[in-house]
């Protein structure tokens, strides 16, 4: 019974895992009633000595106020693991990019290396048979603490250590990236448990 406890929580937060990945990663958002102030004033320093200087940045203020009108709009963006690999290779968005970055060490090859994004799903379905192997033999669940652990513990160390100031794009950690590493996490937590309770059996 006590196996069947541990399988069944280790089955939930692998699903998780799984659900996750199509989930938020990052968002970034831009607030455009400041963008288009910063573009009049730039606008009107850079185009100052131009004949249609004065038509064009009036154009910019119209358009600011009819903007703030409408109250302080921002526009916000997400990615989702899934939209990573997809992004970068595109290079269609630099919230993926700087994502991409916080969970990868080294920049080189960013294209290439953002393809390992799709292993998180991948061994969130292994962890699912490693579980139900586990429940004759303790060896899959000792493979599954090691995936686990080492998952979780390089996801949690990077996203705790990263400064995100320094991307190229400020982004804010969203729950499905948050929800992959923990659920890893506890996945470990629990094979641990099960290997503990096993052998003092």
């Amino acid at each position: 019974m006590r196996k069947i406890v541990l399988a069944a929580l280790i089955i939930i937060c692998a699903v998780t895992v799984i659900v996750s990945f199509f989930l938020p990663w990052a968002t970034a958002s831009l607030n455009v009633t400041k963008v288009a102030r910063s573009l009049s004033e730039s606008a009107s320093t850079t185009l100052k000595e131009t004949p249609f200087a004065g038509k064009f940045v009036r154009g910019l203020d119209t358009a600011t106020t009819a903007i703030g009108a409408f109250g302080d709009m921002e526009v916000k963006t997400a990615v989702s693991g899934y939209d990573i690999p997809t992004m970068i290779n595109k290079r269609s968005s630099k919230i993926a990019l700087s994502l991409a970055q916080t969970l990868f060490k080294d920049a080189d090859n960013l294209d290439k290396k953002s393809l390992l994004v799709y292993l998180l799903p991948l061994f969130g379905i292994v962890c699912i048979v490693l579980t139900i192997i586990g429940l004759k033999n303790n060896i899959p669940v000792i493979a599954m603490a090691v995936i686990s652990g080492a998952i979780s513990g390089g996801g949690l160390y990077k996203l705790m250590t990263t400064d995100l100031t320094k991307l190229p794009i400020q982004i804010a950690i969203k729950n499905g990236l948050w929800q992959t590493m923990y659920g890893y996490l506890l996945i470990c937590v629990l094979s641990i448990i099960w290997l503990a309770t096993d052998r003092k059996k």
